[in-house]
């Protein structure tokens, strides 16, 4: 699966190494509300092999019309998506 990083998803600091990892590897997910006509996601997972257990990445994902895939968000997971770390 190929994912597109947004500038938008490393103003927090995260690596695009990490942000794939997190969704390729999540733990959790909820559909969210995005743009119109896009489908959109939130995904909780670890932003690498190995991580410790309380370090959790939340990262949104829209597919655009065309079909690919592109994460806008990505950050310490927050209290908002926490509950993903659970499922």
């Amino acid at each position: 699966m190929v994912i597109e990083i947004e500038e938008s998803a490393r103003k927090h600091g995260c690596k695009d190494e990490e942000i794939r990892y997190a969704v390729l590897h999540a733990v959790g997910y909820e559909m969210t509300e995005g743009r119109r006509g896009q489908l959109t996601f939130m995904f909780v997972g670890h932003p690498h092999e190995g991580a410790l257990k309380d370090n959790w990445l939340e990262v949104g994902v829209a597919r655009w019309k065309d079909g690919t895939l592109h994460a806008f968000h990505a950050m310490s997971v927050t209290d908002n998506w926490r509950h993903l770390t659970r499922k």
